[in-house]
């Protein structure tokens, strides 16, 4: 072994030990190999302070789109993706024989962002990309909020802009239908305004422990809703349906139309068992929201109304029957279109009516814990005799503001001391149009910030005047007993 003496001569290790080369003579020696050596190699310009990638100019912000299955678009692989931020489309990998190398030579597109953790590069040089101006990209590909903004959501109206120039208020934004897919628009759009809820999914600390995909597309799509970064005023529920088709083993499919009182309760229960909760009351966050509780006592067909057996059950939603709709028609050969008051559909919760059972017995419901938010399922499908898909027509009339539902109600003594709230203001309505079969959906919805009502459906956002709503064929409801 050798090392170089002051003078540049090789000197033999062993020179060292003969004490003929001191200390100083070792670290002048070395120093100057090593300024020698750099003389040697050419700098980097991207290594170099104050460089700026030339080709962020090049980036084309009308093309990206991070709402669908980040998969490379060559192999299909999910896994190391990254979107080039010129053409938009997804590609596997950076490094020299992936698809992302292959598209900068091939293409000339030389700015790429990884979509697990926002960091950009430039290819095929392979230098990371770090400049201000990517901030927006960054914020649309993975939003972010505080306690302080989320605080302030039912409160501040924001307004934002897109690249093309459109408005939207974020949390007002519409939603993809990607094909007959808007009985989940419904309810996302209906969820996504209840307070708990959202305030919970738009913080990810709060569920970083929960390695269940169905929670992070929720909680993603729920950021994005509220997002004020979008790039236009609507997203896609793509990444939200995969999962849930995956999750609920094919049970909702795209392009499959189904019934949003099914997706809404295989959803509820999903995300309530994927965050950790148990039958225990109160274990998610799902249950703190609207978990309430019937007591159901059933009187069998040789007993008498003393002898019935109770029992209380808990409930997510509550469901009212809507009597049968006329079967003839008025002088003009028109459909009679009958009405009926919501609260003469809730006396099958006054603890007196008795429902008539299939096998002759008889029940009776009375609601005995109210919950802060409130599902009410108005039951408009059956199914007839021969199997096919009936629809009930009858408009059920039921107030926008001020449900009271105390005399529904058989609370316990300690809920009476605390003087629990049972008026309720609804949030939102979803309505079903058209046939039973091949209608859709569309949701009315209450947005705080402004204290105005709006018609949801897919991609349409318009004000609407909250006395068209009460009128309606509608569905499902929402009511906030805290507003």
């Amino acid at each position: 072994a050798r090392v170089v003496s002051e003078r540049g001569r090789c000197l033999p290790l062993g020179a060292l030990t003969n004490g003929r080369c001191s200390q100083a003579t070792l670290g002048a020696s070395l120093q100057m190999a090593a300024s020698s050596e750099g003389r040697g190699l050419k700098r980097r310009p991207w290594d170099e302070e104050g460089f700026r990638c030339p080709y962020l100019d090049t980036i084309n912000r009308m093309v990206l789109d991070f709402d669908f299955e980040k998969a490379c678009s060559v192999t299909g692989n999910n896994f190391n993706v990254y979107a080039c931020l010129v053409c938009g489309k997804y590609f596997q990998g950076r490094g020299k024989h992936t698809q992302a190398y292959t598209h900068a030579l091939q293409e000339g597109h030389h700015v790429y962002m990884n979509l697990d953790n926002g960091r950009t590069y430039c290819l095929p040089d392979s230098y990371e990309v770090v400049d201000s101006s990517l901030r927006d990209i960054q914020a649309m590909l993975d939003p972010k909020f505080d306690e302080e903004t989320v605080s302030t959501l039912d409160s501040k109206p924001v307004y934002a802009r897109g690249v093309d120039g459109s408005d939207y208020m974020p949390g007002l934004i519409g939603l993809n239908n990607i094909k007959n897919t808007d009985f989940v628009n419904v309810i996302v759009q209906s969820l996504v305004r209840v307070p708990p809820v959202r305030d919970y999914f738009l913080l990810p600390s709060n569920y970083k422990h929960c390695k269940s995909v169905l929670v992070k597309e929720f909680g993603a799509l729920v950021r994005k809703i509220w997002s004020p970064h979008n790039f236009k005023g609507q997203v896609s529920p793509h990444e939200l349906l995969q999962a849930a088709m995956h999750e609920s083993g094919n049970r909702f499919k795209i392009g499959e139309q189904t019934d949003p009182m099914d997706f809404l309760a295989w959803l509820l229960n999903a995300l309530h068992t994927a965050l950790g909760g148990t039958k225990k009351p109160g274990s998610s966050v799902i249950q703190r929201a609207f978990q309430g509780a019937v007591r159901v006592t059933t009187i069998k067909a040789d007993e008498t109304e003393d002898e019935g057996e109770s029992k209380t059950i808990p409930y997510l939603y509550l469901t009212v029957d809507v009597p049968p709709a006329p079967l003839f028609k008025d002088a003009l050969e028109r459909n009679i279109i009958p009405q009926v008051p919501l609260f003469a559909l809730l006396n099958k919760f006054d603890g007196q009516t008795c429902q008539e059972m299939m096998n002759g017995d008889r029940r009776k419901y009375v609601i005995t814990k109210l919950p802060p938010y409130l599902i009410v399922h108005v039951k408009r499908f059956s199914k007839n005799t021969q199997q096919f898909l009936e629809k009930n027509p009858t408009i059920v009339n039921f107030p926008v503001r001020n449900l009271e539902l105390g005399q529904y109600t058989s609370l316990s003594e300690a809920d009476k001391a605390t003087g629990v709230n049972t008026k309720y203001h609804l949030m939102s309505s979803v309505q079903h149009d058209g046939a039973p079969d091949t209608g859709s959906y569309r949701a009315f919805v209450h947005f705080k910030a402004n204290d105005q009502w709006y018609e949801l459906q897919d991609l349409h956002c318009n004000g609407v005047h909250p006395q068209l709503i009460s009128v309606s064929e509608s569905y499902i409801q929402f009511y906030d007993g805290g507003a």
